[in-house]
């Protein structure tokens, strides 16, 4: 079952993924679409309290560790994506998949074979390939851009891990609703810091009428709920599970040629396709 709810969570992170793509060609600050689609997210997982939420006190921690590192990662995903391929933000993520193979094996004792390791290797060499074919297109990735990226690549990593703890001891209706609590207040100190700099509040009539960021709200709790499901299911592996997720690309590579028109089509194919051949041979257990 961890394979069907993992991958539906892939089909809505990728739909998460242009979403917040396309808002930001209506709405420009980046702290703006954060908090407000962190608060759409917020108030559906409201509908979660009737599952019973509570939760000892000495996991309160863990979640405003993992509320503030993501609302991190989220914030600097959006200023990236408004001048960069969506194509290379997200095969330079599929790089937190060796981050994820390496906790697996160090924190959670999961095993590993010779096959696994040469998979991740094909994950590095291909989005390698892809941020050099970025270079050399009209849209130039910054040193910045990468190291940004390589952040959140981290940042997904130790994301992973929390979730596997995490699920190992509290409800999937725990685990998410306490999650999107601290995302929401850390997205709201964000957005108060935006705004303090800009000495104005910073959201306008215009964005409220932006559809595309409470698109965004929607995919996430959703998509979060089959990724907690899947983390639920007995004896499931941490690595199979990120590998799967990390299929969003197949979302992201078709709308960046469809609709953003990214250039140097075929290329770009043959690169996912070789990451998505190195996560298939992670994933063999």
């Amino acid at each position: 079952m961890e394979i069907i709810y993992s991958l539906g969570y892939a089909f809505l992170n990728g739909f998460f993924n242009v979403s917040k793509k396309l808002a930001t060609k209506r709405t420009i600050n980046t702290a703006v679409i954060l908090v407000l689609f962190s608060s759409v997210a917020f108030l559906l997982s409201l509908c979660l309290i009737p599952f019973g939420v509570g939760i000892p006190i000495e996991f309160l921690w863990i979640f405003v560790v993992k509320g503030f590192i993501i609302s991190l990662c989220w914030y600097i995903l959006i200023n990236v994506l408004k001048n960069t391929d969506i194509t290379l933000v997200t095969a330079t993520n599929i790089l937190s998949t060796v981050l994820t193979f390496i906790f697996a094996i160090t924190i959670f004792g999961e095993t590993v074979s010779i096959l696994q390791i040469i998979g991740s290797i094909v994950i590095v060499i291909g989005v390698a390939l892809i941020n050099l074919l970025n270079k050399g297109s009209n849209k130039k990735t910054t040193t910045l851009t990468i190291l940004l990226l390589l952040l959140v690549a981290l940042i997904t990593a130790s994301s992973c891990v929390i979730d596997k703890y995490t699920t190992t001891y509290l409800s999937n209706f725990q685990v998410q609703f306490w999650f999107l609590v601290f995302a929401f207040l850390f997205s709201w100190v964000f957005f108060a810091i935006d705004c303090i700099r800009a000495k104005q509040f910073l959201i306008k009539k215009s964005d409220l009428k932006n559809f595309w960021i409470y698109l965004i709200g929607v995919f996430l709790f959703v998509g979060d709920f089959m990724l907690f499901m899947a983390y639920k299911v007995p004896n499931s592996q941490m690595i199979v599970i990120t590998i799967l997720s990390k299929l969003n690309i197949i979302i992201t590579s078709i709308f960046g040629i469809l609709i953003f028109k990214e250039q140097k089509i075929w290329l770009k194919i043959l690169y996912i396709l070789i990451i998505m051949a190195g996560a298939i041979m992670v994933s063999v257990c």
